[in-house]
């Protein structure tokens, strides 16, 4: 199985789910998936951005060192079975621009069509929240990756297939 986890500039929240992602695989001895990420605008400047994420995920012994943005396009519908957005930004973009549909990444955890926000940099708790979210991220992925299990890939449920067939 090969998944991609998809936002705006391909810089925190993919990243984070992808870091995480390749965490639990190495401590789990999963080999059998592959993930990644990418932006749907990765050629943005990101000096206005926090690296807090990256030192967090350092200092709990999460290997970033294989960092990369990568723009998101086409290609990626033919390299991954699963393409998991982490906003409705992302699902709308993928939508008017290929005419396919993605999974949110809570809709995969929680069942819930809601957005994993970053919060700003300039707030006094950023870097709580940020530790937050990075937590949230290795709370979900077991059950994300188990999900995915019980699903057709890029986006078709048994249930959506044969709604289409009707």
């Amino acid at each position: 199985m090969k998944v991609l986890f998809l936002c705006t500039d391909n810089y925190t929240r993919s990243i984070i789910a992808e870091f995480i992602c390749k965490d639990y695989f190495r401590m789990n001895h999963i080999s059998d998936v592959q993930v990644a990420s990418a932006g749907i605008r990765a050629n943005s400047d990101i000096n206005k951005y926090s690296d807090l994420h990256f030192k967090v995920m350092n200092d709990m012994n999460i290997d970033t060192s294989e960092f990369k943005r990568t723009q998101f396009d086409y290609e990626a519908f033919l390299k991954y079975d699963f393409i998991i957005g982490m906003s409705e930004l992302h699902k709308e973009f993928v939508k008017n621009e290929y005419n396919k549909d993605i999974y949110l990444f809570n809709e995969l955890y929680k069942e819930q069509n809601t957005a994993i926000n970053i919060g700003a940099p300039d707030r006094e708790d950023f870097e709580d929240k940020m530790r937050e979210l990075i937590q949230y991220f290795i709370d979900a992925i077991p059950e994300v990756m188990s999900n995915l299990k019980h699903i057709h890939p890029l986006g078709i449920t048994p249930s959506m297939n044969r709604e289409k067939e009707d």
